[in-house]
């Protein structure tokens, strides 16, 4: 995409986890430039991390609008008010690299369990959108030790997006 919008070149560059199609490398052909595939990933070839088990993480926090009464497709919109729009700024705009969850030292030692920066974030996402009837119960099954609580406020992922 060359614009930072697909996700899909991710791997480390340099030491830091980034998308290749931004990243600026220095010019200056004396010095090499380590480029490696995202850490703590398995790797399916060269540079191709294996991302199976973070998009099922992903999907295990059902990133979709969910009501409580039902619902005919295309009979209506459900709007939202500018406010209640506003509150979601800076968490759509994730486009599910992983550079935040591979940076993250918690999700590198129970990357099984812990949902990782990226998963957690879009799961808060989905907790505020004022459109969803089923936050409590979203709340609920992030409530055990591997979810939000396993964060160690480390920040690296914060540095990294």
């Amino acid at each position: 995409c060359r614009e930072g919008m697909c996700g899909s070149c991710a791997m480390n560059i340099g030491g830091q986890n980034t998308l290749a199609c931004i990243c600026k490398i220095d010019s200056d052909t004396s010095k090499s430039t380590k480029i490696y595939p995202l850490p703590h990933m398995f790797v399916v070839k060269d540079l191709v991390p294996d991302m199976n088990l973070f998009y099922a993480q992903y999907a295990s926090i059902q990133p979709w609008i969910q009501k409580k009464t039902p619902l005919t497709l295309g009979e209506k919109q459900m709007h939202q008010s500018v406010a209640e729009r506003d509150r979601l700024d800076g968490l759509y705009e994730c486009i599910l690299c992983a550079c935040c969850s591979t940076s993250c030292p918690s999700y590198w030692w129970n990357a099984d369990k812990y949902l990782g920066p990226a998963v957690l974030m879009q799961a808060y996402r989905w907790v505020i959108d004022s459109r969803d009837d089923y936050a409590t119960e979203r709340l609920h099954r992030m409530h055990d030790s591997f979810s939000a609580f396993k964060c160690h406020t480390m920040m690296n992922c914060t540095r990294i997006c």
